[in-house]
């Protein structure tokens, strides 16, 4: 039995990296926002609203840490 939960957790979870802060999330349970028919995933509501409320080509910060750090 602990095998099957084990497989279910592991095959459930599909981790992504936030574009703000670098955080590793989980894509099934993460705060979210589509832009330009892409699907982003953050940590935080923070990071969500950092990121809408900048312009569509800015890049995500590449250091680790961010807001969370």
């Amino acid at each position: 039995m602990n095998q099957e939960r084990n497989m279910t957790m592991n095959e459930s979870k599909s981790m992504i990296k936030d574009p703000v802060c670098g955080m590793t999330v989980d894509e099934a349970t993460a705060i979210h926002a589509d832009r330009d028919g892409q699907t982003f995933y953050f940590c935080s509501e923070h990071c969500r609203e950092k990121f809408l409320s900048s312009p569509a080509d800015a890049k995500p910060d590449d250091k680790p840490g961010g807001c969370c750090g």
